[in-house]
């Protein structure tokens, strides 16, 4: 860009030179030279502001990339347990062995009044080869616990022989509210182990 202004300034130079050459030499010499550099002057500030000036060009500048936070997965929430029935160990003394053989009372499906209190009786038969003594005892292993006051087992009114039938009861209470409700229980036997077939209630409040 600085080589043709120069070029251009020349050119109006020689072209003003020649233009005061073929005029009549009445004027002062100092006073065309003045003249002639005060022209090229304004000529050449004239191109200069015709004369685009470059544009700086900014360098992009980086955009910070942001890592989003992640969540750290809370760990599991301890969930309180354990059950208020006592647990029995499966499994049964060689030679103890029973089987269900009716419903004395209450038999599955009967009706009966919110907080009603009613005595259910199984009759079971020794089916082994021990005698029961009045330390088994029928205890509650699943299902609702309905006993009476809470009851969870009851124990033989009686010792049982091998073949010999014996009939046990227990009292619930039918919750206030209605539906229906089904209570499980086995035999337990002085040695600690549940045997023989499961027992059960079954009845509506309504």
């Amino acid at each position: 860009m600085k080589r043709s202004l120069v070029v251009i300034s020349l050119i109006i130079i020689a072209a003003v030179v020649l233009s005061a050459c073929s005029q009549t030499p009445t004027e002062d010499p100092n006073v065309e030279i003045t003249r002639i550099a005060s022209t090229v002057q304004a000529q050449l500030t004239q191109i200069y502001l015709l004369t685009p000036s470059a544009t700086p060009t900014l360098e992009p500048t980086a955009t910070p990339t942001m890592i989003p936070a992640t969540d750290t997965p809370a760990g599991p929430t301890e969930t309180a347990t354990g059950t208020p029935y006592p647990t029995y160990a499966p499994g049964a003394t060689a030679g103890d062995n029973s089987k269900f053989t009716a419903d004395v009372t209450i038999p599955d499906g009967t009706a009966v009044k919110a907080g009603e209190v009613f005595t259910k009786t199984w009759r079971l038969t020794n089916t082994g080869t021990t005698t029961w003594s009045t330390d088994y005892k029928l205890v509650y292993v699943d299902g609702n616990a309905t006993g009476q006051n809470g009851a969870l087992s009851v124990n033989l009114p009686n010792a049982v022989k091998p073949g010999e039938t014996v009939d046990i009861s227990v009292n619930f209470t039918a919750p206030s509210a209605s539906g229906t409700y089904t209570s499980y229980w086995r035999l337990f036997s002085a040695n600690g182990m549940l045997f023989g077939e499961t027992c059960s209630v079954k009845f509506v409040v309504g």
